[in-house]
């Protein structure tokens, strides 16, 4: 396989596929725009832009931190953007799921993520530097509750995946992302003077596992019946 078209690929493709990812959860929007993922499609599109400005900011396109030194910085947005879709996520998993104990672990696991995040500050610049131990406690207390969910759907429905079920196929894509990314994210942290962001093979990881996660939600809206309320 010809790496530099493998990567040319895995960069164009992921901005794209957020679109998509947008405009399908729109066309499918009537049948879950009464369950706790009505929010969905504007979390969507606030990724889509996100990911916009980061790339322009990335590109010196635009500037977010008016600083010489860190004029291509575009951290100060996915800090921003890390905290908002921890707690959408909690959110959507504590309403969805109806056992109490698992209730109370995502409740608690939600004022530990609240907790770190104001903290983190304190020991990372928020304008400029990667809020880590937030992401990495919010990506911990997330597959947290994806394995609940995951028992509570066998629990409930005699299966653990539900083919019909967009919670089920998003729970699984960002089940794969996180279990796998949350490594990386830590190596990349503890390794950051050696400049790890700037080998191939971290970055290839990084947006294959972006592709699995939003191929996985895309098929789940596909696929999808009517979700319960």
């Amino acid at each position: 396989m010809d790496l530099n078209w493998f990567d040319l690929f895995l960069e164009r493709s992921f901005l794209p596929l957020y679109g998509i990812t947008v405009i399908v959860s729109i066309l499918r929007y009537r049948k879950y725009y009464d369950t706790p993922l009505k929010y969905f499609p504007i979390l969507l599109m606030y990724t889509f832009l996100n990911e916009l400005l980061g790339a322009l900011i990335r590109y010196n396109e635009f500037e977010f931190v008016f600083n010489e030194v860190y004029r291509n910085n575009n951290l100060i947005i996915y800090n921003i953007y890390s905290i908002v879709f921890f707690l959408y996520f909690f959110y959507v998993y504590y309403m969805y799921i109806k056992e109490q104990l698992y209730r109370k672990i995502i409740a608690v696991g939600s004022g530990l993520f609240i907790l770190v995040a104001i903290l983190n500050p304190f020991f990372q610049a928020f304008l400029y530097e990667s809020q880590v131990f937030t992401y990495l406690t919010g990506s911990l207390v997330l597959i947290v509750i994806l394995l609940l969910f995951f028992i509570y759907t066998r629990e409930t429905f005699g299966s653990w995946f539900r083919d019909r079920s967009i919670m089920s196929w998003l729970s699984l894509g960002m089940f794969i992302f996180y279990l796998l990314y949350m490594p990386i994210k830590w190596i990349r942290y503890e390794r950051a003077a050696e400049q790890l962001n700037d080998i191939p093979m971290v970055r290839r990881l990084h947006l294959i596992l972006i592709l699995i996660m939003y191929c996985s939600i895309v098929i789940g809206f596909l696929r999808m019946g009517k979700e319960r309320k």
